[in-house]
Formats: structure tokens, C-alpha cells, sequence
């Protein structure tokens, strides 16, 4: 695929030949912009208008590249998008928006596209099907927007799903839901399934064979067993040690990718990974690497230095980086915290009586599926949103019942990065006008904002003379979230509260990112609340953990014993719902959470996770389950807790 731009000619796709059998399931992976969506977005027919295409898309005897195939596309092969919310028309119900496509393809009438309308949602698992077809996208949760997604792609039973980077930004719990759902339909079915993701471990145990992209070529493809085995292409065994391990100690310094995936300006005959490649040689900047057969069947890679000697069961040991030592006292301390906000139909309970400290020095690990309160806990710590009741105090002051003009020492003090570092810098703004705001606010001389933010850049690794002109949009996502924590920390906070900051980067940017913040948490002595879905993410980081769930903490202590040994069960149903990148795994072993989040509208009586919980008894509704401490240090909310070494509750 060619495009071009006012720049010049630009390859998003160079040379790509990839195969799918019927009732097979492929990963597609690599890093944001190795061209994964490009590719299956020009099979579905949907590339750009100004795309030139050269080669051939063959689909059971027919040609799909050039021309309109509307009797194929969305009805022999269909796609599931990232961001449900987006792909769903926010104005049009769900039934009709579900019932539009087998209207369009299969002819039903209106009878007939209700009833199979009511199939697909049961299908998906949708309850109450009949009711919630009336109900508008925003009506629904991020997983039942996805189902909803997965039913519109499924109504003409195509032979090709393909589900685009289809749990990116869900939880692990809603994440194994959507994946556990897309495999059963598979098998049910018998259709061929597409899985585009950045994340290794969302594929390994769910797929046949993957491919591995990287700047719009095919560097690798195996089976699953296989690449995970003995990677031969340098990029794949790169992402593989790039992923958080739980055999690894915490704070362990995560393996990185050295720069940035290339420009796709012109056609270079060499290989696009030279320059970022560890074991490079003269031979990569002077030809391109053909496909070559692996050690084993189906398996080819283009290198010229493959990679030998692989032990996926013995990955080396990671640096540790240097340990703090936490201070005697809390440097944020939460008491009674409630945060609640009036809506149409009731009462939100976001945060119902949070307590928690965080010693100088510190990492707490907040974690919990979306709706449970953590974001909400973290914006009322800075000062974003007002608390209902409660204190929050930071290095000693009580900061909740301060007035707006009261909070610039504070705001100085406290600093925040926010999941989605492009939507939260000012598109306006170039990279070091955006550092430099929060200097100008606080009034610091024009001589020394300039200095301090080309400091501030190059230490998270921005060079200011190459990107200091650059506005959000012109940068990765990495990049960008490099020039957040930059902003948040030109002005040398004693505390940094960051909010999902790596839960859409891809695996080798979220592992650089990860590593920025552990070494600026050692540099500053930052105290860090670091909010996230991912316990593998957080148990990496963290000193402690606390679990949130609709607005209450169930279970907060030394990151490795809740880790390793959860008390709490729906902390055990977090563990057990992420992704292990290691296809030896039976996915389908893993227990499940059951059911969805309560509305915080109307909290469950006694314990808010008894209508979920497979120990429940009549007690669990009618007492609220108090923090107890178990003796080790850490506090459990529950009346029948889990002790690791029966496997049973006590």
C-alpha cells in the first residue's frame, strides 16, 4: 500500500503475505504503528481513498483488493473496533442498530430482524435482551457496548470475525468476558477469528499461529507454541521481555526497546529494525531480510541475525532498581473519604468511606474494575473534584476544606498524569508550551522557566531541541505521555498520583514508561498513587496494594502477599483474569467472575461483592464486612476469607 502525503510517498503496508484457514484463530501483533489495524481495515475495504494497492486479497475464490464487495464485507467478513462507544451511533438504540445489519444483508422483515436482534443479544450475553435493545449506547457499560459491538458484527454469521484491539481498554475482568465470549462463538460456529493486538498475553493462550508486524512488514510468523518458545526475529523477543512477569521481584527493571518504530516516509531496502536493534550488523542497513524458514513447520522470519538460545521458562534476571526507604509518617493520608454526585435518577455513590495512607516515599497500588471508585479517589486527593465528607491530608495539611485560592501551594506540591496523555495536553500547545504552564501559573521567572523545562524534558527522555516544537497530535503515544509526566513534574511535587497511566500504551512503551517513573520516584523521593486494572502492572511498581470495589477498599497490604496471596475474592478473580503470556496455559481452567459491577446507584446490601461472590451466605447481606487486620499486616473486608495455604475460606 502506497499513500501519498505532503511529506512524500508513505508505505503503511510493504509486502505483506499471510494466510487463515478456516476455523483458525491468528494474533496479530506488534507495536502502535506497525500497521495490524491498516491491514485488517484494507481487507474489510475500508483503507484510505488515496491508498494505492498493489497485490491480492483472496477470499474463497474471490478478489477483495480494488472494487466493492458489500456481499463480503460486514456479511461473510465483519470486524469488531477498539472503542465501542465510538463505533455505536449514540443516538440510535441498540436494537435497531444491531437489527440494521441482517436487515441490510439477509432481507428480514421487521418481525424477523426483531427476533433475530433478541438471538444475537442473548448470543453475547446480554441480560434481559428484550428491555435493554430499547436502551442507547451510553446506557451501557463498557462491556455491554462491546457485546452490543460483537452482536452487530455476528448478525449474518460471517466466516471471518475480526476483533480490532476489541479489549484494549476494558478491564481484565470484562477483557476475559469479550475474549471467553469470541472464542465459544468461534467454536459454536466455526468461523475464523482475527486477533489485532499490542498486548502478548491477550494472544498466547487464545490463538493458533500469530504474526508479528513491525513498520508495516511481516517479521515473524509461527505458531503460538512456537514463538513464545524460540522467537527467532530480534522485535518479537523484545516484546516478549517487555511484558511485567509475576516470577520477577517487583520494582525489577523492565527490559526496553530503544527508540521509536520508524518513519514510514519512503521504502528503504534494508531492515526496518536496524537502529533499534541490539545485534545489528552492517548487512541490516544494506538489504532487506526475506522470509526464512524456522526451526519449526510454518514457521518463517525475516533476520539476518536470529535470535538463539531462548528460554522462555529462564528469562533473564531483570536490575532491581535501588530500594527507598518509606518514611515514619504518612505523607497523604485519606480518612472517611466520601464522594458522591447527584444525577438524573438518584444518588452516584463513587466513594464510600475510603481510609488509607501513603508513607514519603511510598508506591500504593489502587487498583479495581472501571466504576469502582479509583479515579474518583484519585482526583479528590488533588483537589480535582470536591469530597461529600471526609479529610485529605498531604504533608500535613488538611487540603479538603481549603479554599481554590488557598490550593497553589498545594497544586505545586501535588501533581497528576492522566491515562490519555494526547487528550490531556492542550492540542493548541506545543510540548514545551505545555511544560512550561504550570511554571507560568505559579509565577516563576521567564529566565528560568526555559531552562527547567528542557531539563525537565530531557529527563524522561524528549529531546527539546527535536520535539520541543511538536504539538500532541504529532506525537506517539508514548512521546506524549513522556511530555505529561514532563509537566507534572517540572515542578519537583512531592506527590504524584498517576491515573491508568500506561493501561493504552503498548507493551514495550508501558514498560519504558514504568521504568521513567521508578527512577524519578528514586531521583525526587516522589510519594506515588499509582491507580490501574492491571495487578500485574501494579504489583511491578508498588510497595502496597489496596483493592477497590464500588467504592469501598477490600483488601490493602504488602504488594507480594496480596499478589501471591490474596485473602480477598474478588482480588483472587483480579489475579486469576490476567492475561499470562504463556500459551502452556489453559485459559479456560481459570475461575471466572460472575456477573457484572452493581450500579453504584443502588450499592448491594451488607457486602457490595456478595452478588458476585461464589461464598456468599445470608450473613454477607446483612453485615457489611469491616477492614480486619489479619495479623500480617493487612486489612481484608470480609467475612469468610481466603487462606492460600488450604484453598479454602476460614
Amino acid at each position: 500500500m502506497e499513500i501519498d502525503t505532503p511529506r512524500g510517498t508513505i508505505w503503511p503496508l510493504d509486502g505483506i503475505d499471510l494466510d487463515l484457514e478456516g476455523g483458525q484463530t491468528l494474533g496479530l501483533v506488534g507495536e502502535s504503528g506497525s500497521g495490524k489495524s491498516m491491514l485488517v481495515r484494507t481487507i474489510m475495504g475500508i483503507s484510505p481513498d488515496s491508498a494505492r494497492l498493489s497485490g491480492s486479497i483472496d477470499f474463497d475464490g474471490e478478489q477483495l483488493a480494488g472494487g466493492r464487495h458489500t456481499d463480503v464485507w460486514g456479511r461473510r467478513i465483519a470486524m469488531v473496533f477498539q472503542d465501542s462507544l465510538t463505533s455505536l451511533n449514540p443516538v440510535v438504540k441498540i436494537g435497531r442498530q444491531v437489527g440494521e445489519h441482517a436487515r441490510k444483508h439477509l432481507g428480514l422483515n421487521k418481525a424477523q430482524t426483531r427476533e433475530r436482534v433478541l438471538e444475537l443479544l442473548d448470543l453475547v450475553g446480554i441480560p434481559e435482551p428484550a428491555s435493554r435493545m430499547e436502551s442507547f449506547p451510553h446506557q451501557l457499560s463498557g462491556g455491554m457496548r462491546q457485546r452490543v459491538a460483537i452482536a452487530m458484527a455476528l448478525a449474518c454469521e460471517p466466516d471471518i470475525l475480526i476483533a480490532d484491539e476489541a479489549t484494549t481498554a476494558l478491564d481484565v475482568t470484562i477483557q476475559q468476558q469479550i475474549l471467553d465470549l469470541l472464542q465459544e462463538i468461534q467454536r459454536r460456529r466455526g468461523m475464523s477469528l482475527i486477533i489485532v493486538s499490542h498486548d502478548l498475553g491477550v494472544v498466547a493462550g487464545r490463538t493458533d499461529r500469530i504474526a508479528v508486524m513491525y513498520a508495516g512488514r511481516l517479521v515473524e510468523v509461527a505458531t503460538t507454541e512456537d514463538l513464545f518458545a524460540n522467537p527467532k526475529h530480534r522485535y518479537s523477543k523484545a516484546l516478549l521481555e517487555s511484558l511485567p512477569r509475576a516470577d520477577q521481584p517487583r520494582h525489577s527493571q523492565l527490559p526496553t526497546l530503544v527508540g521509536s518504530p520508524p518513519d514510514p516516509l519512503g521504502r528503504p531496502n534494508a531492515c526496518r529494525f536496524a537502529g533499534r536493534c541490539p545485534a545489528e550488523i552492517d548487512l541490516c542497513t544494506q538489504d532487506r531480510p526475506q522470509m526464512t524458514e524456522g526451526p519449526g513447520p510454518g514457521h518463517t522470519f525475516a533476520c539476518f541475525v536470529p535470535v538463539e538460545g531462548f528460554n522462555a521458562q529462564e528469562p533473564p534476571a531483570n536490575p532491581v532498581f535501588e530500594a527507598t526507604e518509606a518514611g515514619e509518617t504518612d505523607m497523604v493520608s485519606v480518612q472517611d473519604l466520601v464522594c458522591s454526585f447527584k444525577v438524573r435518577g438518584g444518588t452516584v455513590h463513587a466513594v464510600s468511606g475510603v481510609s488509607f495512607g501513603i508513607k514519603e516515599g511510598e508506591t500504593l497500588g489502587l487498583v479495581g474494575e472501571s466504576g469502582c471508585g479509583k479515579s474518583t479517589t484519585a482526583k479528590a486527593v488533588t483537589r480535582l473534584i470536591d469530597s461529600r465528607s471526609g479529610t485529605v491530608t498531604i504533608d500535613g495539611t488538611d487540603v479538603t476544606g481549603l479554599r481554590s485560592a488557598q490550593l497553589g501551594p498545594i497544586r505545586q506540591n501535588v501533581q497528576i498524569i492522566l491515562q490519555d496523555p494526547i487528550a490531556s495536553l492542550n492540542p493548541r500547545r506545543t510540548v514545551r508550551e505545555s511544560v512550561a504552564a504550570g511554571l507560568e501559573v505559579h509565577r516563576y521567572p521567564k529566565e528560568e522557566i526555559a531552562d527547567r523545562v528542557d531539563r525537565a524534558l530531557r529527563d524522561v527522555g524528549v529531546d527539546p531541541s527535536i520535539h520541543g516544537g511538536k504539538k500532541a497530535f504529532q506525537m506517539s503515544g508514548g512521546q506524549a505521555q513522556r511530555v505529561a509526566i514532563a509537566r507534572a513534574m517540572v515542578l519537583e511535587p512531592k506527590v504524584l498520583v498517576c491515573d491508568e497511566p500506561v493501561s493504552a500504551l503498548d507493551v514495550s512503551v508501558q514498560a519504558q514508561v514504568i521504568n521513567l517513573l521508578e527512577r524519578l520516584k528514586i531521583e525526587r523521593k516522589l510519594t506515588v498513587l499509582f491507580v490501574s486494572h492491571d495487578l500485574t502492572v501494579v504489583r511491578s511498581i508498588s510497595d502496597r496494594i489496596a483493592v477497590m470495589y464500588l467504592g469501598k477498599i477490600v483488601e490493602i497490604g504488602d504488594a507480594d502477599l496480596v499478589y501471591d496471596a490474596p485473602a480477598h475474592h474478588y482480588t483472587k478473580a483480579l489475579i486469576d483474569a490476567v492475561p499470562v503470556a504463556d500459551p502452556q496455559v489453559d485459559v479456560t481452567a481459570k475461575p471466572r467472575l460472575s456477573g457484572q459491577l452493581p450500579s453504584p446507584l443502588d450499592p448491594p446490601s451488607g457486602c457490595r461483592f456478595r452478588t458476585r461472590c461464589p461464598m456468599a451466605t445470608d450473613l454477607c447481606a446483612q453485615v457489611e464486612p469491616e477492614l480486619t487486620d489479619r495479623g500480617d499486616g493487612r486489612l481484608v473486608a470480609c467475612h469468610f476469607p481466603r487462606n492460600d495455604s488450604t484453598n479454602r475460606h476460614i
